[in-house]
């Protein structure tokens, strides 16, 4: 996902993503200006410049640090709380287990989406919304394909199906529909999306 190289100072590639966001939500995408983000995050231009190659690779890192977490640029299925999802016993407290990550994961994400469906009609974003669905997905089925290989997955389940669930109900439009326009609670709308893929997983789920 993310950007391109890295400044030697830690300190200031995370200054300048910390810096990107605030600014990047506040004021958009396209207003905000590689030198603003620069004079925010106390670092030069051609620091910015270095760590990211553009304004675009800026925003690229910006979402990456929200779904994340971190700086780490590491995939969403290589992380530790996702392996261990094969080892954590039946479907359902796996699944309890990564609806909490995923629920998480999408309150700190939905901001910068937000910025970056504004901000698609600059091809360059477009191009970087695209990639970022693709990759959404793609973890989705990954993540479908490890819940469904454990005790108690519904046997007939299709992957494909559970993955296409997965995609449109954890996501940040979703998110701010139930969240931040209707007024539920993070907790509330996550037992709701943990509801309806653990109808698809398992026909024996509990309610969350």
């Amino acid at each position: 996902m993310a950007a391109r190289g890295r400044p030697r100072d830690e300190a200031a590639r995370q200054r300048i993503v910390t810096a990107a966001t605030s600014l990047f939500v506040r004021d958009g995408y396209v207003s905000t200006t590689v030198g603003a983000i620069a004079e925010e995050a106390r670092a030069a231009v051609k620091t910015v410049y270095a760590a990211y190659g553009n304004k675009l690779g800026v925003l690229s890192a910006a979402h990456d640090r929200a779904v994340l977490g971190d700086d780490e640029p590491m995939p969403l299925l290589e992380h530790a709380w996702v392996r261990a999802l094969a080892d954590g016993g039946s479907v359902e407290t796996a699944w309890a287990e990564a609806a909490g990550h995923l629920a998480e994961s999408t309150a700190r994400s939905a901001p910068i989406l937000t910025v970056i469906h504004a901000a698609a009609a600059d091809p360059g974003v477009a191009d970087l919304q695209a990639q970022l669905r693709r990759h959404r997905h793609s973890f989705s089925l990954g993540l479908a394909r490890i819940l469904l290989r454990l005790p108690g997955a519904a046997q007939h389940a299709s992957t494909s199906r559970v993955a296409d669930i997965l995609y449109a109900t954890m996501t940040a439009e979703s998110y701010t529909l139930f969240v931040t326009e209707r007024g539920w609670t993070l907790e509330q709308w996550r037992a709701w999306a943990h509801d309806v893929i653990a109808r698809e997983l398992t026909a024996n789920a509990a309610p969350a």
